[in-house]
């Protein structure tokens, strides 16, 4: 609420319009018992009045004095906290106070304004929710969702030492992971998801108070909401507030040196690299956001292969191996990209060239990261969802970049495509179908404790992992089941074929179903009416078969939300008599 101040009238200025100059200069008032000098020598007395002040001027004194009171019950409130936490956005919790689920001051300006100050008790002290599910959604989160937000290290990010360290990072976790728990619809994520909007609004309204931990929430935000480009970008802004790329700098002149661990201290080298591991966080959905999702690029790994010498940090983990592979994957296909749009217009042969040069790159990343997995990730289960990750990730370039190069010819329609543009569908096709089948590859799980080995249970690790998943992982694994059944009918594949591709699209829908409904369902029920329609194009409608192969339209959650190439694909044949000769469902 706002501060009212009960204040008395300034003290009023006084001038002397027929005074000496002595009493002029000094400002003081002499009478006929105390004239000054010169009222002596000369015998008179200096005249005195008062003018009544303008109450414009009066009232503007009336406002400073109160800004002057107010500022000086901040500093008097704050300074503790600030002295225990360097930041008002992050402060230690008071678990003595009124439990409240909206927890706000204000600070008057100019008498008129007020602006909200953020909270200070997190979500626990604020009675939104019971300390055991926080504990429950918190474990939740480093349970998965931590795989897709790479930035964190299970021994440090702690539940206890997360919550004493910042109170938007510790409720945005809990958010995330009641999500990843509830569903998006639960009554618990609805009510925590409010707080951490006004969490986001606080972290963009006062950006003077940033610490490593709020760039760390603003990451997470951006990488589950709605507005990750925007988000992203303020966390890249207070990051270099922070100073992150020099922290980084100087993490990787220790390794070159061998200094890392003889000149710091050991809480020092793990703040450096937490620091290391964040920005490095913030450049990857940087780099998917701009290569997937049409979004300008705002930061630009110069040499992307350094990342490696983070591996031999002693503060490195596993995850910290996913995170550094994919940061220089992307940034390599980000090379690829731009040599294939340079080389389009430099004919066939150029663009063959380019496109075989940008899959050697490709092929050699993925050997080399494959063999540092092996040699750094310990236990089979493990070692293995790495390698299968890492093989779709690989796949997933390739698709990528296939189908640039097919969009940078300029030609969408494969009935007039020449030799070489169907050969490049043709190798999508392949990559694309490659990635499905690594989608639903089983692999056994850790056997519990005292179990017979005819008992082991086989997952699916990465598909059966959609609960944790961010948007982008949805619409882009949704996008390339669409691009297999699509390129299948584009390209003729047999009955028996699109049979066994419409089968794996069915066991993908069912691994979408089990994570239940939420906010990217949506993505699945568009490759549930999409394989309906080519359900019905196998079983013979030759109508159903035709739409298939016209229709290039593309669903909107696509066209606006990301920039995947290929779904306007489509066959539109000069002589309409060869639309139902180059498809026979009966074949």
């Amino acid at each position: 609420m706002d501060t009212v101040l009960d204040l008395p009238p300034p003290n009023k200025k006084r001038r002397i319009p027929k005074a000496c100059a002595a009493c002029h200069r000094s400002k003081l008032k002499c009478d006929e018992r105390r004239p000054c000098t010169r009222c002596v020598q000369s015998g008179t007395t200096c005249v005195w009045h008062e003018k009544t002040q303008d109450p414009v001027a009066e009232r503007f004194e009336r406002v400073e004095h109160a800004i002057r009171a107010l500022n000086e019950r901040i500093d008097v409130r704050d300074t503790p906290i600030a002295a225990s936490t360097g930041s008002t956005l992050d402060r230690p919790q008071d678990t003595a106070v009124e439990h409240t689920a909206v927890d706000e001051t204000s600070t008057t300006i100019c008498g008129m304004f007020s602006v909200r100050q953020p909270a200070i008790r997190d979500v626990i002290a604020s009675g939104v929710v019971l300390e055991s599910d926080a504990q429950t959604w918190f474990a939740f989160f480093m349970a998965g969702c931590d795989r897709f937000v790479p930035v964190f290290d299970p021994k440090r990010d702690t539940f206890h030492s997360v919550r004493r360290r910042s109170t938007v990072l510790f409720d945005v976790l809990i958010t995330v992971g009641c999500m990843a728990a509830s569903g998006s619809l639960s009554k618990a994520f609805l009510s925590l998801y409010q707080v951490v909007k006004q969490h986001t609004s606080d972290l963009t309204l006062h950006d003077s108070g940033h610490c490593l931990e709020s760039v760390q929430a603003l990451l997470v935000i951006a990488s589950y909401s709605d507005s990750c480009a925007t988000i992203l970008d303020t966390a890249v802004r207070a990051s270099l507030r922070l100073r992150l790329p020099e922290t980084v700098t100087l993490v990787y002149t220790s390794i070159a040196q061998g200094t890392d661990a003889g000149s710091r201290t050991e809480k020092c080298s793990a703040e450096q690299y937490a620091s290391t591991r964040t920005w490095h966080g913030l450049v990857l959905l940087d780099q998917i956001l701009s290569l997937d999702g049409g979004k300008a690029r705002s930061v630009t790994v110069a040499v992307p292969r350094r990342v490696r010498a983070l591996l031999s940090h002693p503060h490195c983990s596993m995850l910290d191996l996913r995170l550094f592979a994919q940061v220089e994957l992307n940034e390599l296909r980000a090379s690829c990209h731009a040599a294939v749009a340079a080389s389009a217009n430099g004919g066939e042969q150029v663009l063959h060239q380019t496109i075989n040069g940008c899959l050697l790159d490709l092929s050699m990343w993925h050997s080399e990261w494959e063999a540092l997995i092996n040699r750094n990730v310990s236990g089979d289960v493990e070692n293995t969802v790495f390698v299968v990750n890492l093989r779709i990730q690989h796949a997933w370039a390739v698709l990528t970049l296939q189908l640039r190069a097919l969009a940078a010819s300029g030609v969408e329609n494969l009935a007039v495509m020449t030799d070489t543009q169907r050969a490049l569908a043709f190798s999508a096709k392949l990559a694309a179908e490659r990635h499905l089948e690594l989608l639903l590859t089983s692999t056994p799980a850790a056997p519990s404790p005292g179990a017979p080995e005819e008992h082991t249970i086989c997952l699916r690790p990465y598909a059966s992992n959609f609960r944790f998943a961010m948007e982008f992982v949805w619409a882009k694994n949704v996008f390339c089941v669409l691009i297999v059944l699509r390129l299948a009918i584009l390209l003729g594949d047999p009955v028996s074929t699109l049979s066994r591709r419409l089968q794996q699209t069915q066991d993908f829908l069912d691994e979408l179903k089990k994570v239940g409904k939420g906010a990217n369902m949506h993505y699945t029920q568009i490759l549930s009416q999409i394989a309906e329609k080519c359900q019905r194009a196998v079983e013979g409608s030759v109508e159903a078969s035709a739409d298939l192969l016209q229709e290039s339209s593309i669903p909107h959650e696509f066209l606006l939300g990301w920039n995947f190439p290929g779904l306007n694909l489509c066959y539109l044949p000069l002589d309409w008599q060869d639309l139902f000769l180059d498809f026979d469902p009966l074949d």
